[in-house]
């Protein structure tokens, strides 16, 4: 009877054994993710970001292009109007102190909606596209952009359709 008992053991232990022990390959993968890293060479530690006033930006994207008339063009098909794009980003830097400190942080999604056609561009805030509450510091950025962006020809500026919707996100600290 003790006999068998141990055989049984003996037939569950080493299965369970052989089946949880670590592997070579897993130790050697393990090792060798960090073999040859001096820990005194890597690099030095990022320090928090100088607040200088400035958003941060995120990227121009071309939400809408469209001509006149019923043909649509995917947003992803859109060509990107650099000139517009860079003075929509230096417009929004430049009226950064539209946001007091004490306002709080957030982002606001700014959108200019440019016609060629009409030569006349617009910018709007849409609500669901920010986490910025205040609505009066939301409507003054706008209003500064707008005001930034008025002297903007768009004349010269070498296009592919009539008009573009471009969006900017901005994130104040």
């Amino acid at each position: 009877m003790i006999v068998a008992l141990i055989l049984g053991l003996v037939l569950v232990a080493i299965p369970l054994y052989l089946w949880r022990r670590p592997r070579a390959d897993s130790i050697a993968a393990a090792t060798s993710a960090d073999a040859g890293v001096d820990p005194a060479s890597t690099a030095p530690a990022t320090l928090p970001p100088v607040d200088d006033g400035k958003p941060t930006l995120g990227e121009a994207k071309s939400i809408l292009c469209q001509d006149p008339g019923p043909k649509k063009t995917a947003p992803e098909q859109c060509d990107h109007v650099v000139d517009v794009e860079k003075a929509f980003a230096k417009a929004i830097e430049e009226t950064a102190s539209c946001v007091p400190k004490e306002a709080g942080g957030g982002t606001i999604q700014y959108v200019a909606d440019v016609s060629f056609k009409r030569k006349a561009l617009n910018v709007a805030t849409p609500k669901e596209a920010r986490t910025m509450k205040n609505t009066k510091v939301i409507a003054a950025c706008q209003l500064a952009v707008k005001a930034k962006l008025g002297a903007l020809s768009l004349d010269a500026i070498a296009h592919g359709h009539a008009r573009y919707k471009i969006a900017i996100t901005a994130t104040y600290r």
